[in-house]
């Protein structure tokens, strides 16, 4: 098959990874795949001025980042500018896969000629700060619609009378692994840092505070996009890193006891099969996938926004002994190794070859 994969933006962001690894494993496949992405944002006119005089200590960020695709074993091709991509930016495929609203609404009114449409959901982006009449007309458009968890296939059916194919995701067990280790003496969480509110960062951070109270001797670990002076509230003592390299993120997981997954909103959760698969049990909210994920032991469960749920499962961890741990890291390592990506890809393959 030739497919197409149209992109928003290249960045650092989680659904991107996804995108980067179905696009390798169907080129390995032998499939011709192509991504087409705009380029980078460039300050406007106004925005230039504010970096030369270094007003109020601007700084623009562009969060363009082509790491993920760097490499790539298929074609990337960016555009001349930061604009929306057109009809004549495409190859003539076979499938070709938007993988994101804004990118759902440019492949509206292409020809059959560009392949059959396919909308790869990874979150209901129905957000304040998007278009949302706009966004939700994307949800209506005559695509195939494969999303990655239960819970937005039953949004499409109930809110958009649309079917959709679950397929989701799954860990890098080439990258993502730990060998067997022991709880730490000082008990040890780490997280990922995000301004936005829906992560929850500034929750996890006050009831990390809250802990402290009780057992001063844990340790957090966060890692991040943003520079150390633009993470807010960060707990004292909190050991911080900067946009972390892959191999760097594994390591983290694998010194820690605990992962926390503090979103009140999220398509899938990634970072919860990276982490299990580095052995490290997960603290997650009942968001994304942990619900199913987390099902089979390897981690706690609290509810969206329970602080008191959330001190007290980190509580738990640190007063848990040695061998329940043990049990709790081995179930969360065979929960990651049960999704791999190789499957997943099979999965991609045929439905993309039924959509044709």
């Amino acid at each position: 098959m030739k497919i197409t994969f149209v992109v928003p933006a290249l960045n650092l962001t989680g659904g991107l990874r996804v995108v980067s690894i179905y696009a390798t494993l169907l080129a390995e496949k032998g499939h011709k795949v192509t991504v087409v992405s705009p380029a980078a944002k460039r300050p406007s006119f106004k925005q230039r001025i504010k970096i030369l005089l270094k007003w109020k200590g601007y700084r623009f960020n562009q969060k363009f980042n082509s790491t993920y695709f760097d490499s790539a074993k298929y074609e990337v091709k960016i555009l001349d500018r930061h604009r929306p991509v057109v009809v004549n930016d495409l190859p003539d495929a076979d499938v070709v896969i938007a993988t994101f609203w804004n990118t759902a609404e440019w492949l509206a009114d292409f020809p059959e000629s560009k392949g059959k449409k396919v909308y790869f959901i990874q979150g209901y982006e129905v957000h304040p700060w998007l278009p949302i009449e706009r966004v939700k007309l994307t949800y209506q458009l005559p695509y195939q619609k494969i999303v990655v968890a239960q819970w937005l296939a039953d949004i499409l059916k109930a809110e958009y009378q649309q079917q959709s194919v679950v397929i989701g995701n799954a860990g890098d067990h080439s990258l993502f692994r730990a060998p067997t280790r022991k709880k730490n003496k000082q008990t040890t969480f780490c997280m990922i840092y995000s301004p936005r509110f829906m992560k929850g960062s500034q929750w996890a951070f006050e009831c990390f505070k809250k802990l402290q109270n009780k057992h001063p001797d844990a340790k957090l670990i966060v890692f991040g996009m943003e520079v150390l002076v633009e993470v807010i509230g960060l707990p004292e003592g909190a050991e911080y890193h900067y946009q972390p390299e892959q191999d760097d993120i594994r390591k983290l997981y694998s010194r820690c006891d605990a992962y926390l997954f503090t979103s009140s909103e999220e398509g899938f959760g990634l970072p919860i099969l990276e982490a299990m698969a580095c052995r490290t049990p997960v603290i997650g909210t009942k968001c994304g996938a942990a619900p199913d994920l987390l099902k089979s032991g390897g981690g706690v469960l609290v509810n969206v926004g329970s602080t008191n749920g959330l001190v007290l499962a980190m509580t738990k961890l640190c007063e848990m002994g040695s061998g329940d741990w043990d049990k709790m890291s081995g179930v969360a390592y065979r929960e990651a190794n049960a999704h791999g990506w190789y499957e997943k890809a099979v999965q991609i393959e045929r439905n993309l070859l039924l959509s044709q």
